[in-house]
């Protein structure tokens, strides 16, 4: 409350009684007022118990992040006679699939899990190093392996109980004979990253043992978040005022999902500048990681349909023929002219950053002037409306034979690629 905004002689009311009175005066550090009643009677307030006619007195409230500091959430244990319990969240900015990799990833138990010493699979398997190594473990409920703790006690048998792929995985637990634990994670995804829930709980009359080492206990997740693969998150703002940001949010696709299947699909179809012209960094990361393992298992996700108007690349001529780094070489060459509408005007967020950051940097001397790159004629030749599907193929495969293989490639349409490549093929066996 602001204290120049108050007179002297204004009527206030005491919120406890809700007696009426009249300031007098004002004293300072701290700060008191003092109250006139009708009676004669004369008090001192504070503003906290009083209520000044005219003037609006604002609750102060906290104000806290939706991500706390360094992802650390609550933090508390409790027992009571014969059963323990702790509870321990933490946020992790990085993706569902990621925090869960790590989590169901055993043989890592000892880098992060505290008092863990080496966690081994319980496998009944005739190769002797196989029992030695979870690459064969069955990550089931009703599944054994065993951990040994960092002391002198052996090895402690621990059965998986809660498997729900990236949302709980649970298992008992021991680091003693005396009493045994469930251990169970919660992992819910949000914008920034996801929230993850530990909870251990215990029952027994030597429950109060869990008790111990519980600031070693609380500091799992710190271990556990310096080694998970950070993903960088960018929140949507309103900056731009462009109402058009929910359909490009994943390039016109309906969903991220169907976005990194496109992205996959181009990747196997060797058309890797669409994958590397993916803006976003985590889309991009999780499309190439799906082109390696379908390349290893041999499974292809389904490709979805490109929507119109979607951030794919486009094989014409003009603006959309140029690659990033052509597109951004343009537009700092515009701004350094002065037409900084240009730059401005465009509608993708990130290279348009990237071309008002090196223009910064240029008018700095940093770095040189990138070379204006030549913008092809917005015109393809051949692509006329009224052109057939053979008058296509035969016009492609004469352009394959000469070696311009660009416009191929370009190719929505799967099959007609397999048929002009092939032909293309045959054609360069039979003429030799």
């Amino acid at each position: 409350m602001h204290l120049n905004r108050i007179d002297l002689g204004t009527l206030c009311t005491v919120r406890e009684t809700g007696e009426s009175g009249t300031l007098k005066k004002i004293y300072f550090y701290p700060t008191k007022f003092e109250i006139e009643f009708s009676s004669g009677d004369i008090q001192h307030f504070s503003s906290k118990d009083l209520e000044f006619d005219g003037i609006v007195q604002n609750n102060a409230t906290l104000q806290s992040p939706t991500i706390p500091k360094n992802g650390q959430g609550d933090a508390w244990t409790s027992w009571e006679p014969f059963r323990g319990e702790s509870v321990v969240k933490h946020h992790f900015s990085t993706s569902k699939e990621i925090m869960w990799k790590m989590l169901t990833s055993l043989e890592m138990l000892n880098a992060w899990f505290f008092g863990v010493q080496r966690a081994l699979p319980i496998l009944d398997i005739e190769r002797y190093v196989h029992r030695y190594s979870f690459t064969h473990f069955n990550l089931a409920p009703g599944a054994f392996f065993k951990t040994r703790p960092k002391t002198i006690a052996p090895y402690f048998k621990c059965q998986i109980m809660t498997v729900e792929k990236e949302s709980e995985f649970g298992f008992t637990f021991r680091t003693s004979p005396l009493f045994q634990e469930y251990v169970h994670f919660t992992i819910e995804e949000t914008e920034q990253g996801v929230w993850v829930t530990f909870k251990r709980s215990s029952q027994g009359f030597f429950s109060f043992l869990t008790q111990f080492n519980w600031p070693g206990k609380s500091q799992i997740f710190q271990k556990l978040d310096s080694i998970v693969p950070k993903i960088e998150f960018k929140l949507n703002d309103d900056e731009t005022g462009n109402d058009n940001s929910g359909a490009n949010q994943f390039g016109g696709f309906a969903s991220r999902q169907d976005y990194i299947d496109y992205g996959i699909n181009m990747g196997l179809e060797g058309n890797m500048d669409f994958v590397n012209a993916i803006p976003e960094k985590p889309i991009r990361g999780m499309a190439k990681a799906g082109i390696i393992k379908a390349k290893r298992s041999g499974i292809t996700p389904p490709k979805p349909d490109k929507p119109s108007g979607g951030a794919a690349p486009s094989s014409g001529g003009g603006m959309a023929a140029l690659s990033s780094e052509e597109l951004v070489a343009f537009l700092v060459n515009k701004g350094l002219d002065g037409d900084m509408d240009t730059v401005n005007a465009h509608t993708d967020k990130v290279t348009r950053g990237k071309a008002k950051s090196m223009i910064v940097k240029i008018k700095r001397g940093t770095i040189d002037r990138p070379t204006m790159p030549e913008i092809p004629e917005d015109s393809s030749p051949g692509e006329d409306v009224n052109e057939t599907e053979d008058q296509m193929i035969e016009r492609l495969i004469a352009k394959g034979l000469d070696g311009d293989m660009d416009e191929i490639n370009g190719l929505e349409n799967r099959v007609m690629r397999g048929k002009i490549k092939s032909a293309i093929v045959k054609a360069k066996r039979a003429a030799k």
